[in-house]
Parts: structure tokens; sequence; C-alpha cells
């Protein structure tokens, strides 16, 4: 992601004023780049893990912890508003969870504005996979009556205006014309209710999430008291977007207030929640990971350096305080990997390794780059297909009822399971290449993958080569021959076999199973009629399958 910004203003939070030279490589090193420079703009590209350097305000924050001008745990002092969020029934399947703050005496102007926008996009971009776990508002706090409402609502009784329109709208319209409601609007269109934030004197905040209302959701340069909200389906993903807005916010000369979310099961939940979350490391780790012999001091310097609060709580053990910004610290390896920052990669001498190995390719890797030269080599024309695909494509018009490995919350269904064939994958890529000159020769050599309650996945995951030839006439004895000499290639003279077979997917009477020492291994024949109709194909089709060994040797 790239946050752009005045120069002026980042040496202004950063506190001491840097040379573009000193600017680049303390970024460097915290693992994000200088794109432009232009004037007194500055763009800088940040790495996705750091999704609290989303802004400026979180740039110079660990700038300037770096640079040692303000190091440490960075405390957010948080202040009770007395106020609330009170969410009714109805949210549970839609857009179950709402974490909100205030944030009081906030600096502003028409750059930090734009600023202040741009994070909060970048963060339900990201953060947020475009609103659908995560979706932030910003409001003007003044002009509120707590408590605030979160409920659901028929589509057409929720009329307001959207951000940037002065006329009232109702939900479908909002999803129809309005920009954000077309790109977003399909998050809640599927529900026959939608979530609508209102305040208790029935003012519309937002119908998250998809627009704010025009009359609270527009924050002007007159504006520095913000309420914040954040909508979602994850709740880690709510509160961890909350706090780094709320943060952001802080640096400019913001005070925190909390407010008290109330659940319909009775539950309260008071956010947003800046306790530092405490982790242990231990030191044989920081020095097996890191290949380096810190001292204690060492340690917590480069812990602070990198905005964590540390001490050394037992022989040989770290606590450290992670701040609740710090989305991407899931574990003590993530900890080590900061001290490996904080210390600096350019001081680190470079050694040459205690052992030498020299790589090599898988003896399946070895197996299936042969399969592919022998395939070439008859003349087959290679291609390459997504694993996930439909249940239409394996099964119905394959008139097959194998078991298929499905996936949680498919974006379509075109990809909601994976491949258990590649023979139909080639089928369809013959169906949208039916315009280009006969005959078609087409080969894969790919994985595919079958449910296995026994394996540790669920799944068993093997290669397959499979070829294809389409035609106005085809002849199966000629693939029968290409068949033996693809096998005697892989250096199985003599051990493979032929077996008269019977498949709905091919033709009675034209259809072999093709073994290995007498273990079945593919397939091959003359593709029925039936299923040609189903794919739409208007010319013959003969085909072959066979199964590679998972360990690369037959």
């Amino acid at each position: 992601m790239i946050v752009g910004c005045l120069i002026d203003s980042l040496m202004k939070l950063i506190g001491k004023k840097l040379t573009i030279k000193k600017l680049e490589d303390t970024l460097f090193l915290l693992k994000a780049e200088i794109e432009k420079v232009e004037g007194n703009e500055i763009e800088i590209e940040i790495n996705p893990d750091r999704q609290d350097m989303l802004s400026v305000e979180g740039i110079a924050r660990a700038v300037r912890a770096f640079l040692g001008i303000k190091k440490g745990f960075p405390n957010f002092p948080v202040k009770k508003s007395g106020k609330s969020v009170v969410v009714d029934k109805g949210l549970e399947r839609i857009r179950k969870y709402i974490a909100c703050g205030i944030v009081k005496g906030v600096e502003i102007n028409e750059d930090l504005l734009i600023q202040y926008m741009h994070l909060q996009e970048s963060l339900t971009t990201t953060h947020g996979r475009n609103r659908r776990k995560a979706s932030i508002g910003l409001y003007i706090h003044d002009d509120l009556k707590y408590p605030v409402r979160y409920f659901t609502e028929k589509p057409e009784k929720i009329i307001f205006p959207p951000l940037g329109y002065e006329e009232e709208m109702n939900g479908p319209t909002i999803i129809e014309k309005h920009e954000k409601g077309v790109a977003y609007g399909s998050i809640i269109s599927h529900h026959k209710k939608w979530p609508l934030l209102t305040d208790s004197g029935g003012k519309v905040l937002s119908l998250p999430p998809v627009i704010n209302s025009n009359m609270l959701g527009r924050l002007t340069t007159e504006t520095s008291n913000i309420f914040v909200e954040v909508t979602g389906t994850h709740l880690p993903t709510v509160n961890q977007a909350l706090n780094i807005m709320v943060t952001s916010l802080a640096e400019r000369s913001g005070k925190i207030e909390s407010l008290v979310v109330q659940y319909p099961d009775g539950s309260k939940h008071t956010t947003p929640d800046l306790k530092a979350k405490v982790m242990k490391v231990s030191k044989d780790d920081i020095a097996a990971l890191t290949g380096m012999e810190l001292s204690d001091e060492e340690v917590i310097e480069c812990l602070e350096k990198m905005c964590y609060g540390a001490k050394i709580s037992a022989k040989g053990m770290v606590t450290v305080q992670v701040p609740r910004y710090r989305t991407d610290v899931l574990h003590a390896v993530d900890i080590i990997e900061d001290i490996a920052i904080g210390y600096g990669f350019d001081r680190i001498i470079p050694t040459m390794p205690s052992t030498m190995t020299a790589g090599r390719l898988l003896p399946l890797t070895r197996l299936k780059n042969k399969a592919r030269d022998l395939m070439v080599g008859l003349g087959y024309q290679e291609v390459m297909s997504y694993i996930m695909t439909s249940p239409v494509t394996l099964n119905d018009k394959m008139l097959r009822s194998s078991e298929i490995v499905e996936t949680g919350n498919p974006k379509s269904r075109d990809y909601s399971v994976l491949r258990n064939s590649l023979l139909p994958i080639l089928l369809d890529f013959a169906t949208q290449n039916q315009h280009v000159d006969l005959p078609q020769r087409v080969f894969e050599v790919g994985d595919i993958v079958f449910p296995d309650e026994l394996a540790e996945t669920r799944t068993n995951q093997v290669s397959s080569v499979c070829g294809l030839v389409t035609d106005v006439n085809v002849n199966l004895t000629n693939m029968m021959t290409e068949i033996g000499f693809f096998l005697r290639g892989m250096a199985l003279d003599g051990r493979f076999s032929f077996q008269n077979a019977e498949d709905p997917s091919f033709i009675k009477g034209r259809c072999a199973r093709i073994a290995i020492d007498k273990e079945l291994v593919g397939i091959f024949g003359e593709i029925s009629p039936e299923v040609l109709s189903n794919f739409e194909l208007g010319t013959p089709v003969i085909a072959f399958e066979i199964t590679l060994p998972k360990n690369g040797e037959w």
C-alpha cells in the first residue's frame, strides 16, 4: 500500500528534521520504501503486514521509536465517556460485531482530513477484506445523541442522504445508484433486513458497510471531536481496526474515550481496549533464530526501538508488552523478527553457513517434468488451469457422482471445489476453444485432490497427467499407441496393461483401464455423446488420464 503525505507534516510528527536519505535508510530497515518525492510531497510504500503504518501518524511513530527519539511502549490513555452503543437482535447472521471510540481535540485541516479518509479506506480494503470482515465510519461526535443504536431494518424503510448527496434515498436506491452502493452493496443486499446505525434521536449515521450519512458522516475542518465505529463479522478484526484508527487520531493531539457496547445477550464490552498484550520470549529462541548472542540490555533496547515495552522477567526469559494496534504480532517469532529489525539488519555481519548443501528436484517433480517432455514429444500442447472449479463441471457434466473436496465460504460457485480429475477441466478447455482449428491435442500435468478422513488435512493430494484429442475423426487405436509410448518412456515397458472397463463418461465398449503391475492407475477412451452435449462440444473427443505415484517412483 502507498501512503502519501507532506514531508513537513511527517517531520513534525517524528520530532526531528531528517534528510530524505536518512529517512529512506530508516524506512528501508523498517521494511518500507520511499516510492516518490516531489517538492514537499512524499509517497511511501508500506509492507502489508504493518497495517498500523498505513498512515503518516503510524509511519512517524515507527520512525520516531527506531531512531530513539521516543521509544518504548506508546501509552494511549483511555478515559471512560459514560456513553454506550446498544446492539439489537437480528444482526447475528448479517454483521454481528461493533466496536466504537471517541477521539476529542483532534488536529484537523484539509490535508489531514484527506489523510484520515485515506487511512479509513486503506484499513477497510486490507485489514477489513474490502469491508466484508470490517468497515470503519467516522462521524461528528458533537452532533450525536447517545446511546447509539445498531439494529436491522427493512431496506425500503432505510431513508437518509448518503455521503456526497443532499437528497434522501432509500436503501435499494443507494445500492443501485450510489458508487459505494454499487461497489459494496452485495455484502448485505441478499438479506431481508439490512444493518443500520442511528443515534437515539433517530438520525442515521450509516448503512454499514456501504455508506455513511451526509449529515453525521461528513467531517469538515471544523470537526475536532470524532466518533469512530467499526462493524464487521470477525470480532478481533473489528477491534484491531478500531485500535489502529483511534491511536492514529490520538497522534494528532487527540484524547481517546471509550464506550460500552451492549449486546442483546446481555454481555457488555468496553471499547477500545488499548491495554498491552503481554507475551514471553526466550533468549535461547532469540539466539537460535537470529544467530546473535545479545545481552539483556541489547534485547530491551531492540524491543523499545520497535515500540514494545520489555523487561527481563526471569533467567533467560523476556516479558514483552505488545501494542494493541500491532495486528501482525501473533507469535514469539514475530517479536524475535522485530528484535532483529531493532538491532539493524545493516549491523548484522554475514557469515558462511556451517553446512553446505546443494538443492535438487524432488523425485515427483522430476517425474512430472519427464511426463511433460514425453507429451510434448507426442505432439500435445500443454495447458495450465486452476485447481479450483465447480461441482457441475466435475460431476454433473461428466455423469459422475464422485466425492469432492469443497471450500468454505466460496466467492463463486464456479470455484467452490477442488478438482478430483483433470479430464473435466480439459473438456471445459476444449469447449472454450472450439474456434481454434482442428485437430486439438492438449494435455495437463497437475494436482488433483480427494477427500480422505484419515489424513491430517482430511484430503489426499496426488499428481495426474491427462491428454485429450478432439477432431472430426478420432482414432482410439492411435491413442493406445501413444499411451504405450508414454509408459515405455516412463521406463514401464512390460509392466503396464489395458483392461476393459465401463465409465459413464465414456462410450460403452470404447473405454479401458490402465494398470501398472496390476494396479489400476488410469483410464482412456472415447467420450460419450451425452457428456459432449453437456460440455456443448460438437466434435468427437478421445482422452486418457493417469495418476502419478506420490513418491515419484513407479
